[in-house]
């Protein structure tokens, strides 16, 4: 099934109007179709601060597209409803997952923030009984497939390969790498290390929230790389915290000279930059491109609570559960078993233009390579129309 960018134009259109329309009784004769999502309140400190930005964007972007469904009568006659569960900022366990499936009636699985998530979470759905699709909205290492795992966010083989292709090549010298020291954190500072090229000068595994240990403290990584005179670090860890790196540098003085880029990068934190800090990324969306599709989906997310920032998170989510409505008409059933049918090598469209899912469950899409500096919007500079995943199923 593909909609067109006309359609998906008029659909926005007539969503924000039928948002008025109250009762339908189809949808009241029908058991509403439940969505699981695992957010993170608080992360494994018990500090919300540092997930908050990530967690109330799934929300925007969630919420946003179940209110234009149920607007329009639902999925196949069926509500949209969610269950929302606390992860507590790690990937859930199994007695957890399996509570959405069997105790809550979910016929699907929203996975949350943690960069485990897709590889435990995969692991929790292959030794499940139940065939239920999973979806992910954040950017992943492209390497962790399930048949019921679908992701909607990029692959570091996507976000790397398009920033270097905007980098000069004397700016890509002696590259620093930083990620977490996670299984699947480690899995992108491998990949890091031999797509990055150049005399690696190093590569730093830091350590995500634990009881006792500060988080968001770069000081000591970005000496290193400065010791070791590298022109361009590369931050792979993915927490919203991530910005502190490059403001630790501007404030230690050492940042002049050095190219900053993050594969994951957003509006909240751009407005987190210090003067003098600046950065590089490739991300999905940017909230600040005049398309008048993105243009609408801004106006139409900022009338959310916790709408008053838009940022890429908001988006995949949105895409996500837009693309699973997409895949139970297509089936033309509204169940878990409609929505795996129909998601493979579904094609929707999104604000940006066409998103592909392909065999292993990843996204070809359209990617934008984009700069932010001290208190400015991320700015798009480059548009990538469509790439592949350059998922390792």
């Amino acid at each position: 099934m593909t909609v067109t960018r006309r359609e998906f134009l008029g659909a926005g259109a007539a969503l924000a109007g039928a948002r008025t329309v109250h009762g339908f009784p189809a949808i009241a004769q029908r058991r509403a179709l439940r969505v699981g999502v695992f957010v993170s309140e608080v992360d494994a400190q018990g500090v919300d601060e540092l997930v908050g930005p990530y967690v109330s964007q799934m929300r925007v972007g969630l919420e946003l597209a179940a209110s234009e469904i149920n607007a329009m009568g639902g999925v196949l006659g069926r509500s949209v409803e969610f269950v929302y569960r606390d992860d507590g900022g790690s990937p859930p366990s199994q007695a957890a997952t399996e509570a959405l499936l069997d105790n809550e009636g979910c016929e699907a699985i929203v996975s949350g923030f943690p960069m485990a998530s897709p590889r435990v979470l995969t692991a929790r759905m292959n030794a499940s009984t139940a065939s239920v699709p999973l979806v992910h909205g954040f950017w992943t290492d492209g390497s962790y497939c399930s048949p019921v795992v679908k992701n909607f966010g990029p692959t570091a083989r996507q976000i790397v390969p398009s920033i270097r292709a905007y980098l000069s090549d004397d700016v890509q010298s002696r590259p620093f790498s930083i990620s977490n020291w996670t299984p699947s954190g480690r899995r992108v500072s491998e990949y890091l290390y031999g797509a990055l090229g150049g005399a690696h000068t190093g590569d730093a595994l830091v350590t995500t929230p634990v009881l006792g240990n500060h988080p968001g403290e770069y000081h000591g990584v970005m000496r290193w790389a400065h010791e070791m005179e590298s022109s361009i670090i590369w931050n792979a860890d993915p927490r919203p915290y991530a910005v502190n790196a490059v403001n630790q540098a501007v404030a230690l003085g050492i940042a002049d000279g050095k190219t900053f880029a993050h594969l994951d990068f957003s509006e909240w934190q751009a407005s987190q930059l210090v003067h003098g800090a600046s950065i590089i990324t490739c991300v999905p969306f940017v909230a600040s491109d005049p398309d008048p599709a993105v243009q609408d989906f801004v106006s139409r997310a900022n009338a959310m609570p916790g709408g008053e920032l838009v940022t890429h998170v908001a988006f995949t989510h949105y895409n996500a559960l837009m693309a699973l409505k997409a895949a139970m008409e297509r089936s033309g059933e509204a169940s878990a078993a409609g929505a795996l049918a129909g998601l493979d090598g579904l094609t929707i469209q999104t604000a940006t233009g066409p998103l592909t899912l392909d065999a292993g469950g990843f996204p070809t899409m359209p990617l934008f390579v984009a700069t932010a500096e001290g208190g400015g919007q991320l700015q798009m500079v480059k548009k990538i129309d469509q790439l592949e995943s350059g998922a390792t199923c």
